[in-house]
């Protein structure tokens, strides 16, 4: 693997991805909804730019890595404002479109007393089709993410052709599926030979496996993938490689002071500190470490962008 911070690294950015960009309405309250147009007040709300792929290219980005997304928006105002903060989180979005005949995608997340309920418009992410892999190619990156994989689907299934070529270019690649709103899980396995990283959490590891532990789950990824990290919320992670399985616990020094104010986009915010440690040819152990680091950090605030681990030095080289 060449590493980022070579002199000789020849590559403009560290990832490029195809971004399944939207905009994120975010409601906390301790009130259940109740329909017949009764009005409730609720404790807090916000609306930020959200998708997998934008959180995760967010938190990349403040790092100090450099990204690249390619993807869809309506040109529209909620388009605007998932424009505006990825630019200002310092992420490439040169290969992103905006077009007047199609609204922007919308994630609602209503999150009330430990659960959240979850409403989504895939809007402009149903034109994405399978063209957007002619400009992903155009990416002159070290590292090829994919995210949101389910909720792209006029391209799921032709992603094959593309990993291909990424892989005679020796562009490394990283799988986070998300959930399937479908719970149908087809074509992970199809592209798993081509992906050097998969980093489901545990309940995604265990549908799209069929396997009744989180055990048992990552051995049989494992025949598939050499690097598979399994993110099991509050009880750390596991990392199955071809040499080892080793469970990671969430230091505790991460855990002081906690105050969890919403998990969205946690995972993803865990995908970005892990791969930017690992692309870094730093160890495994580094690499989780930093991927806790930055899925604890989203926690303190509503979305996954507002609460970043954003360093102020970062020392990483």
């Amino acid at each position: 693997m060449c590493k980022i911070n070579s002199v000789k690294n020849p590559y403009k950015f560290d990832i490029g991805s195809i971004a399944d960009l939207c905009i994120d309405i975010i409601i906390q309250s301790d009130v259940k909804p109740k329909f017949g147009q009764v009005e409730q007040l609720i404790e807090d709300y916000c609306i930020d730019a959200g998708g997998s792929v934008a959180i995760f290219a967010s938190q990349y980005a403040k790092l100090g890595g450099k990204i690249c997304l390619a993807g869809l928006l309506g040109d529209d105002a909620q388009g605007n404002i998932v424009l505006s903060r990825l630019k200002e989180s310092q992420v490439d979005v040169s290969l992103v479109k905006s077009r007047k005949d199609i609204v922007t995608a919308m994630g609602f997340n209503y999150s009330c007393k430990g659960d959240r309920a979850l409403l989504v418009s895939l809007s402009s992410l149903e034109s994405i089709s399978p063209v957007i892999f002619e400009q992903a190619l155009l990416v002159n990156t070290l590292h090829w993410h994919i995210g949101g994989f389910f909720l792209l689907k006029k391209i799921a299934g032709h992603w094959i052709p593309f990993l291909k070529e990424l892989k005679v270019r020796g562009t490394t690649v990283s799988l986070d599926t998300n959930w399937d709103p479908d719970e149908q899980w087809s074509d992970v396995l199809t592209i798993l030979p081509f992906i050097d990283v998969f980093i489901p959490n545990d309940a995604e590891a265990m549908a799209i496996t069929q396997k009744e532990s989180i055990h048992d789950a990552g051995l049989f990824l494992l025949k598939y993938c050499p690097l598979v990290v399994i993110k099991c919320g509050e009880r750390g992670a596991i990392v199955f490689s071809r040499q080892t399985v080793t469970e990671f616990n969430i230091p505790e020094e991460l855990l002081k002071n906690l105050n969890i104010k919403d998990t969205t986009g946690a995972g993803d915010n865990f995908d970005a500190g892990f791969l930017f440690m690992w692309l870094r040819n730093k160890s495994i152990s580094e690499s989780v470490i930093n991927g806790f680091r930055c899925a604890i950090s989203s926690l303190g605030g509503l979305g996954g962008i507002k609460n970043q681990y954003h360093p102020q030095i970062p020392n990483y080289e």
